[in-house]
């Protein structure tokens, strides 16, 4: 992660197994605390531990000014599983991304939640998580990947150690990019609809093509009814 991120922000690092199944993991300061249950196999516990370890940037180095902005922290660590499944050749982020655009219908609820602002209800709702992680995957689409690579650094030590928001992310963004991308951001952290323009190579993804990554985040968010829907 370090190769992406940045230089690891603390001094040590490790972890926390509960015996008891709680059902969530939680991205302490050095060491995130795990339920038991996500370690029944190997995707599971690889891609939970991705999760909370990028939180050690985006979340915990870096933190949140308002929790109105907690999408900076969830939706970072769920793309990173998504650059993991990558770099493990798992399935690539269009392909998680088109999946997830593909099998969630324009009058599910997913899109109704503005995840730039969720309000207190909705902090960790499903969609803050993945809408998050497509937001991200628009972007780097729209700026390329040399300035996305760069911006995702960038935006890990410049502000380490202190607390941010989402306009200071979109000033980054547009920056380092030199293009204007309010519209986009406006689309989708801010718009209770399903966008029309995702700028992601169009494929059709039958549900039966799940990506190993999808399939994990479905089953921790308890999202698995949506491969019974067609």
């Amino acid at each position: 992660m370090s190769s992406i991120f940045g230089p690891y922000p603390f001094s040590a690092s490790g972890g926390v197994v509960d015996d008891i199944d709680v059902g969530f993991a939680l991205e302490n300061q050095t060491r995130p605390i795990y339920s038991v249950g996500f370690f029944g196999d190997q995707l599971g516990a690889d891609s939970v531990v991705v999760h909370e370890l990028a939180h050690q940037w985006y979340g915990d180095s870096l933190a949140v000014a308002a929790w109105q902005h907690i999408w900076l922290n969830e939706g970072f660590a769920t793309y990173a599983e998504w650059l993991w499944s990558e770099r493990e050749g798992l399935g690539t982020a269009d392909e998680i991304f088109r999946f997830w655009f593909s099998i969630l219908p324009r009058n599910n609820p997913f899109w109704a939640l503005t995840i730039g602002d969720p309000g207190p209800d909705n902090l960790f709702h499903f969609a803050v998580y993945i809408r998050g992680a497509m937001t991200l995957h628009v972007l780097r689409h729209t700026i390329g990947d040399d300035v996305f690579f760069e911006l995702l650094n960038k935006w890990a030590t410049v502000y380490a150690g202190g607390n941010v928001t989402t306009d200071q992310f979109i000033a980054m963004a547009e920056s380092l990019s030199g293009q204007e991308l309010d519209d986009l951001f406006h689309t989708w952290l801010f718009t209770a609809q399903k966008p029309t323009r995702t700028l992601i190579p169009d494929a059709a993804v039958s549900h039966g093509d799940v990506p190993a990554i999808a399939r994990a985040e479905m089953e921790r968010h308890d999202q698995e009814e949506l491969l019974a829907t067609d």
